[in-house]
């Protein structure tokens, strides 16, 4: 039978072996599993088993609904834990308590695993939120070089508003200047041209 390792496994899925081992440990009643301790290796059907769950979780699927689909694909394992247990306090207190130090070994790669698990969690979303961050600063600055531009435009178009208005009433100064030149009576015209006349004599 071809067996792989953890670090096999992680390498295959693209994930650190710190997953992998809770992952394992977390559905551990799912995952298929040959020997103990350092020398655990795992059969060719468990690197599918850790690619479903790997998938459901990312997908966000919780641990509950991620063991179901688990359960409707895969046997589960046939756990002797009593067995075992009765075998181990029926050898020697030495034997015991290597049993006790290999369990508590165990835990404390487990714990370690759930540890590198959270601090990775926590690298991922403390990538996030400096992404999120990014994403917000430069909408804002591209909404702000919007509002200068639609300022700019603005102030161009007051401006030419008014230069239009100075032009129309200039416009129409002059023009009325013109109708009223035109609207003189003829005595008003003769005597303006006399007294021009007498002030050039004078």
């Amino acid at each position: 039978m071809n067996t792989v390792t953890i670090a096999e496994i992680a390498s295959r899925l693209d994930l650190p072996e710190s997953t992998v081992r809770y992952y394992r440990d977390r559905f551990s009643e799912f995952v298929p599993v040959i020997g103990k301790g350092r020398q655990r290796r795992y059969p060719e059907e468990a690197v599918e088993i850790f690619h479903t769950i790997a998938d459901g979780l990312r997908n966000g699927q919780t641990a509950t609904m991620v063991e179901e689909t688990l359960g409707r694909l895969y046997p589960r394992n046939v756990e002797t834990t009593e067995t075992e247990l009765a075998q181990v306090t029926a050898g020697t207190p030495q034997q015991v308590a290597q049993a006790m130090v290999q369990v508590l070994y165990q835990q404390s790669e487990e714990i370690q695993a759930m540890r590198l698990s959270l601090e990775q969690i926590k690298d991922d979303l403390d990538r996030k939120y400096e992404e999120n961050v990014a994403v917000v600063a430069e909408a804002f600055e591209k909404l702000k070089s919007h509002m200068d531009t639609q300022d700019m435009q603005n102030a161009r178009l007051a401006r030419e508003r008014d230069q239009f208005i100075v032009s129309q009433m200039r416009d129409m100064l002059q023009k009325s200047q013109q109708t009223q030149a035109q609207s003189k009576s003829w005595w008003q015209k003769w005597w303006g041209k006399n007294s021009d006349q007498a002030s050039v004599r004078s």
